[in-house]
């Protein structure tokens, strides 16, 4: 304990000190208890050194009067300091300020290194991966306006069924539901989605080959964590999801971006030598962002192509509950027949995006590692969502509320195709202006001419309260311009007074 030090300079100024900002509280202070507003306090000039290390604190019934607080508030205070390192109490002599850090470098130090001046800290800087997230355009133009791409419309979800649901699940105060659950997910949700894929998708599982995620994300991340090595080839589609590409490029694989046609992706021609990709993303059913639909030769060619070179396939069948004219195409997955196909599904645009639940069906052998990894690097999700979730299912009502969504969605679609071809006929009728996309999911693609800056329109649409996002931000090599625009969050009633608004932004853009 160090001898006492003059301590009526010290504790004069830590009163004054204290006094003023208590006076004048900052604003991480405001609303704070007394107490804890005072133990910030405190530090702050324990910190700033208004008080000197060794130097002796006021006694907390001095600071109290000083502060017209009651003593038995301060008490605490001097003792939280004390047990976080600030003070120490001596024998009989009151409390003093520890010394916390060195006043001053070491003497030999001085003498033997030379003098440097004081420099300014830099800023923090994000890493690659923090700058290229930043940097992707996508950003600028995802505003929460009509037409805009992952939004929903509460009106078409069943409140009171769910909250029916739910309310049932809390009556049985299963401890399960606070749990981090079983590995892969809830066994009746396992069961229940293994059920729905097989009969809606064509998809062969079992259940435990299920495993629940928390997002698209977060399935593409688990795969690329266990499928792929730092530096293996990933064939993407182009345009195509940037979520995927950010989640893979993120795993230290090289992205090789491949231009889709009217029928999706195609499988590579391989140059003698050449190494088959580890892994190929792709979006069959309904690729994305411009609608293709990949006919069986194909599926049949990337099958062979997965079981010859030994790459895995990624199918992401995002909205395949979502077509309008004739039968769903079977599922990837489901015709092949040497384990080459990873699937994954969501709920985000059949429930509720903010539902965050989301699954893999991977190949016979990989399921325990994938459970257990989905645990151990993410944790599970909530219980009881996956329960009410899996009895949404089990009981017909998912299956009754994706009948209503697509029927409801084909209005809207027609709705959008009508307005715009009413609003623009010229520039349909001489193909400067094109839909692409075909009968299925929730937005409508425009293809505009290669000359038209996509995004200086889209620019123009988000200021006249549209979201049109342009088609290019989509894409890594190849140019594409053009339009994505979703109508699943805007009523038919909506769509052509919004169209109508971007019409004139179209015309004049062709027109230059």
């Amino acid at each position: 304990m160090p001898s006492p030090a003059p301590t009526h300079l010290a504790g004069d100024a830590l009163v004054d000190w204290l006094q003023h900002a208590w006076a004048h509280p900052a604003p991480d202070e405001a609303g704070t208890q007394i107490g804890a507003r005072l133990t910030q306090q405190m530090r702050r000039a324990i910190l700033e050194r208004v008080v000197p290390p060794a130097h002796r604190l006021p006694s907390t019934r001095a600071l109290a009067r000083a502060l017209r607080i009651a003593r038995n508030t301060v008490v605490p205070v001097y003792e939280q300091l004390r047990a976080e390192g600030f003070v120490v109490a001596g024998q009989g002599s009151g409390t003093y300020v520890c010394r916390i850090a060195p006043d001053a470098p070491p003497a030999a130090a001085k003498a033997t290194e030379p003098a440097e001046a004081p420099r300014a800290a830099s800023p923090l800087a994000f890493s690659r991966r923090g700058r290229r997230y930043h940097s992707h355009p996508l950003h600028e133009f995802w505003t929460r306006q009509p037409f805009c791409p992952g939004q929903f419309d509460l009106a078409l979800f069943p409140f009171r069924l769910w909250n029916r649901l739910q309310q049932r699940q809390l009556r049985r105060a299963d401890p399960i539901q606070l749990e981090q659950g079983e590995p892969g997910g809830a066994p009746e949700l396992r069961e229940a989605i293994a059920d729905h894929v097989r009969a809606t998708r064509g998809v062969h599982c079992a259940p435990d080959q299920v495993i629940i995620t928390d997002g698209t994300g977060e399935s593409i991340d688990l795969v690329a964590r266990l499928m792929c090595d730092p530096g293996d080839t990933v064939l993407l589609e182009d345009p195509g999801y940037w979520a995927a590409t950010q989640v893979l490029s993120d795993h230290g694989l090289r992205l090789r971006p491949s231009p889709v046609d009217a029928h999706g992706l195609p499988p590579p021609v391989l140059r003698p030598g050449e190494r088959a990709p580890r892994l190929a993303y792709l979006t069959p059913s309904n690729q994305f962002p411009t609608g293709g639909a990949m006919p069986l030769a194909r599926r049949l060619e990337w099958l062979r192509f997965a079981a010859r070179h030994g790459t895995l396939l990624l199918e992401d069948d995002y909205d395949s509950e979502y077509r309008y004219e004739g039968a769903p195409f079977p599922s990837l997955q489901g015709q092949d027949a040497a384990g080459r196909v990873i699937y994954l599904g969501t709920f985000s645009k059949t429930v509720y995006p903010g539902i965050r639940v989301a699954f893999l069906v991977v190949p016979q052998g990989l399921q325990r590692v994938f459970a257990d990894a989905s645990a151990d690097f993410y944790r599970d999700g909530d219980q009881l969502v996956q329960q009410v979730l899996a009895d949404f299912m089990r009981e017909g009502h998912y299956a009754a509320h994706v009948r209503t969504l697509r029927r409801e969605y084909a209005l809207r679609r027609e709705a959008m195709l009508r307005a715009l071809a009413e609003a623009l006929p010229d520039e349909f009728a001489t193909r400067r202006l094109s839909v692409v996309s075909g009968a299925r999911g929730v937005h409508l693609t425009l293809a505009l001419p290669d000359e038209i800056d996509d995004r200086a329109v889209a620019r123009e649409a988000i200021a006249h309260g549209v979201t049109a996002i342009p088609l290019s931000v989509y894409a890594m090599r190849v140019r594409w311009r053009g339009l994505v625009l979703s109508f699943a969050a805007t009523p038919v009633a909506r769509i052509a007074p919004l169209v109508d608004a971007l019409a004139p932004l179209l015309r004049n853009a062709l027109a230059r």
